[in-house]
């Protein structure tokens, strides 16, 4: 009887033990530690002559750790000549794992232009690099509960070479936090010659605008925190430049009126 009492404590602590180390092992975080990914797509404006820049992108996901995280699963094709003047489309979004990321990837299918005032499509070489991933930073942190936004933007006009095998896509992205941009505007008093602006760092333009023809407004939007040289440039080479342009974060550094001389 003695016996049977003991084996029956024994095991009755045996269960609450394990049961307890069981409880203390599992991670803080859980299954529900997660956040959201947004990416967004956007378009600087090309000056080549197409009516139509269309890629089909085949994924879209996040590293974490060793693992690629899918934000975007679906393949779409998207007319990035839609998205320029600081436009944008959601590119993908999902919940995903909470956690420190350390690039994205973009997966290309394939790709075609039209030309202006023609309807036959002109497929694109699509480098073998493309369709299996283009890997871009920054490193983020995606925290639990909250959402966390990118802006890609795909730069048509660097992107494009023509050569005698035809057109072929030479892809040229640029990826920002959405909540570490800025923009840059003004108005150009004589738009009538169709002027386009470019926001410069060092020797590398990092987007550029279409100005409005009618009422000379521009804007250079998803621009990284920092100081920039802003050149303005019509059809008839009159020109404005401003310098030392300062951008923050989640503002808009206004330059007001420009006449381009």
């Amino acid at each position: 009887m003695r016996y049977s009492l003991a084996l029956s404590l024994l095991v009755t602590f045996l269960v609450f033990f394990f049961s307890s180390c069981e409880e203390e092992s599992t991670p803080t975080g859980g299954p529900s530690s997660t956040g959201t990914l947004t990416i967004y797509l956007t378009d600087s404006p090309t000056i080549a002559d197409f009516d139509s820049v269309n890629i089909t992108f085949s994924q879209v996901s996040a590293h974490l750790d060793s693992e690629w995280v899918t934000v975007l699963g679906s393949p779409v094709t998207v007319n990035l000549l839609d998205l320029v003047n600081g436009n944008a489309i959601i590119f993908g979004s999902a919940d995903v794992p909470a956690g420190k990321y350390t690039q994205i990837r973009i997966k290309i299918d394939n790709a075609y232009v039209v030309l202006t005032g023609q309807e036959d499509p002109i497929p694109m070489t699509v480098p073998s690099g493309a369709q299996t991933g283009l890997k871009l930073g920054p490193q983020f942190t995606v925290v639990e509960g909250a959402t966390y936004e990118l802006i890609v933007d795909f730069d048509v006009s660097r992107s494009i070479v023509i050569n005698q095998q035809g057109y072929k896509l030479k892809p040229h992205l640029r990826v920002t936090p959405l909540a570490l941009s800025g923009s840059i505007s003004g108005t150009v008093t004589n738009p009538d010659n169709l002027p386009t602006a470019f926001a410069i760092q060092g020797n590398d333009t990092i987007t550029t605008t279409l100005v409005n023809p009618v009422d000379g407004f521009f804007r250079l939007s998803f621009l990284p925190a920092g100081s920039y040289t802003v050149s303005i440039r019509d059809g008839l080479n009159r020109s404005a430049t401003r310098e030392d342009v300062v951008v923050v974060a989640g503002l808009e550094k206004q330059l007001g009126d420009i006449e381009l001389q």
